[in-house]
């Protein structure tokens, strides 16, 4: 009951507009979008995962070092060590005894346990349920003690044993799927109530405006260093950069190139980026408009788009580079140099429609065949400056070649909504932060089932390649296959792949301690300090 008056009378003092209840100070972010669920297991966004994180300890933690991730023990972390057997199938997680939820209960191995069949179970519907090929049982080897039994060794056993760990005496008795794992009333309404492990818990959430993150009083591992963070909802750009820059927020993000340059320029702040793990996209979805269902159209539809043109257009040229497929540069490992961004060609666009039965046959500057248009809506993000912008470049080059393209910008939860739950759009431009490790690939573009593969997108030579690379024991034993994979997804163009970026991040310098870099925004955020 402490923890939970503790927490709300921070709330209050906060919302109110006073100073935190420690006389410490406060963190304020500005943030395009919003948090879906705080709950790992059920999480959607890489926004959710990263407050997550500092939500809900996971049983190891990790940095990306050299272009890898290096896995360790440190303050968010469950475990205080883990073990393999000595054929390498079984991962044991020895945890600290001293682990306790935000209500006061035990951290235990069952809650390790419950939480991993929780993923696995289809109708819960998470992200992560694909992860567990193989993944035999998961074994109470007592209170403290775990064992994870593979079917072999493979290269993600750590990687995919790394999520936030939930509380069984919580959410056991709703786990019926994921609308009833999230009707859970700590979830509906997230407050004080809402039981974590982490240095931060819940103050309150006023959905559409802000979420405050404030001190955890049980946490066990690490107090943060400021214990009140106010992540505030600003869809428009230009409203969030003029907050910073008054000093109404501390850190925003995303930025656009024009803003950080204004930014770097002023002795108060400095730009900060997450490099090279983002890309946008166009999804064609075959389902919902037919044509997208033809490869060569596809590969029509991308031939008509100047990349580099777009990219050097809007000034991005420093934080962006044209996008050849799936992997963006930091998966060295598995990206192949010698894959190419399709070239700007639109009269061989026009010659591939053509060549597909696409014509202008009425005179009216728009192809179509068999009497019915080339049109179709594109939905993007609303508020999203890049993928507004882009766009409306590329609705206009696909004019030229007769195709009518209308935009419709949407919420960025809204959106993910419609591109999840039952697909429910015809063409979409948006972006990913994608997964650090190469088996993304399994879920956003194979099988045609899953529900990250937001077109259906199903090709034989995944069905061989991929289980291939998922199977094999180590990650030089399966680079060779995701290689091949991906090379199969830029070929069959499920996506017109755009761009890779780095996110941008705007800091004041009275912000310290901050780790921004290819492994996340908020990953350290504990850590951050404000000097006034």
């Amino acid at each position: 009951m402490r923890t939970v008056l503790f927490a709300a009378a921070a709330a209050a003092l906060i919302f109110n507009g006073c100073e935190s209840p420690a006389g410490r100070d406060v963190l304020v972010i500005g943030l395009g979008t919003e948090p879906g669920v705080l709950l790992p297991v059920a999480e959607a966004s890489a926004l959710d995962g990263e407050i997550n994180a500092q939500l809900y300890l996971k049983l190891n933690s990790a940095r990306w070092v050299n272009g890898a991730l290096d896995y360790l023990v440190d303050e968010l972390s469950l475990a205080e060590r883990w073990t393999y057997s000595r054929d390498s199938t079984v991962l044991t997680y020895h945890l600290r005894e001293e682990a306790v939820w935000s209500d006061g209960e035990p951290i235990d191995a069952e809650d390790v346990r419950f939480t991993f069949q929780l993923v696995r179970r289809p109708e819960i519907g998470s992200v992560y349920a694909d992860s567990w090929e193989h993944l035999d049982s998961v074994a109470v080897v007592d209170d403290h003690t775990v064992a994870f039994h593979f079917r072999r060794r493979y290269p993600g056993m750590l990687f995919h044993t790394g999520i936030g760990i939930i509380p069984q005496h919580i959410y056991e008795e709703y786990t019926v799927g994921q609308a009833s794992l999230t009707s859970h009333p700590s979830l509906l309404e997230p407050g004080p109530e809402l039981v974590v492990s982490g240095p931060y818990s819940i103050g309150r959430w006023v959905r559409g405006e802000r979420l405050l993150l404030v001190e955890n009083p049980r946490a066990f591992t690490t107090r943060p260093a400021t214990d009140t963070v106010v992540l505030r909802l600003i869809p428009d750009e230009t409203t969030r950069l003029l907050e910073f820059e008054n000093g109404e927020l501390d850190v925003t993000t995303p930025l656009e190139v024009s803003q950080a340059q204004e930014i770097e320029e002023d002795p108060r702040f400095r730009i900060e980026t997450m490099d090279d793990r983002f890309y946008d996209y166009i999804a064609w979805n075959g389902s919902e408009y037919p044509p997208f269902a033809d490869p060569h159209v596809r590969r029509a539809l991308s031939l008509a788009i100047d990349r580099r043109g777009i990219i050097d257009g809007q000034g991005l040229d420093r934080f962006a580079r044209p996008a050849a497929g799936p992997y963006p540069p930091i998966f060295a490992e598995v990206s192949d140099p010698s894959l190419e961004p399709d070239p700007y060609l639109p009269d061989s666009a026009r010659a591939v429609l053509a060549a597909q039965g696409w014509r202008d046959s009425d005179g009216d500057g728009l192809l179509d065949r068999e009497g019915t248009p080339f049109s179709f809506t594109l939905l993007t993000q609303a508020g999203n400056e890049r993928r507004n912008s882009a766009a409306q470049i590329i609705q206009a080059a696909y004019r030229e070649i007769g195709i009518d393209m209308r935009i419709r910008p949407v919420e960025f939860n809204a959106l993910l909504g419609l591109m999840f739950e039952g697909r429910d759009f015809e063409a979409v431009l948006m972006g990913w932060q994608v997964a650090l490790a190469p088996n993304y690939l399994a879920g956003f573009f194979w099988p045609p089932g899953h529900p990250y593969n937001i077109t259906g997108y199903a090709s034989a030579e995944l069905d061989r390649l991929i289980p291939e690379a998922l199977a094999a024991p180590n990650a030089s034993a399966a680079a060779p296959y995701w290689r091949e994979a991906a090379r199969t997804i830029a070929a069959g163009r499920p996506y017109a792949f755009l761009w890779y970026y780095d996110d941008i991040v705007a800091v004041n310098e009275k912000v310290r301690n901050t780790r921004m870099d290819t492994y996340g925004l908020l990953q350290n955020l504990h850590e951050w300090t404000v000097h006034n």
